[in-house]
């Protein structure tokens, strides 16, 4: 009796602890889907001088007053040093990597639709790279 009582014990706690599993936030359900299409980051390098390109691609590319280059240049800097500790996972676990990296480029295009405005910040996103090769695909990659 104490043994039939153990296993059914064991087997409700075995489902609601499977129960809990969820997919991380950012990552859709079918992550394969997903992986299909995933590009491998570029290497960032130095981040002064990452965020310093790609702030001058930005003022020029978009046509943005000089009084905005200071804002961009914080979030542009903050989000590198911040995508720099996960690109590790790029390499080796891509669904990881996409878990972390979404939020994050979530908060940055939050912040630079914020300070660009949501005109300017549409023609931004215009200018996502098909692939790593150029030094926007930083912040889309």
């Amino acid at each position: 009796m104490k043994k039939a009582f153990f296993m059914i014990v064991c087997s409700i706690t075995i489902s609601f602890s499977y129960a809990q599993v969820t997919v991380p936030a950012g990552v859709p359900k079918d992550a394969g889907a997903v992986l299909k299409n995933f590009v491998k980051p570029p290497a960032i390098g130095d981040i002064g001088k990452t965020t310093s390109g790609i702030t001058d691609a930005l003022m020029s590319q978009l046509k943005l007053p000089g009084t905005q280059k200071s804002g961009i240049t914080d979030v542009v800097g903050s989000f590198l040093k911040s995508k720099s500790g996960i690109m590790d996972l790029a390499g080796k676990n891509p669904t990881d990597y996409l878990a972390k990296f979404n939020p994050l480029q979530s908060g940055l295009f939050d912040k630079l639709k914020g300070i660009m405005g949501a005109a300017k910040f549409a023609s931004f996103l215009k200018l996502k790279p098909a692939g790593a090769g150029n030094i926007l695909s930083n912040l889309f990659f």
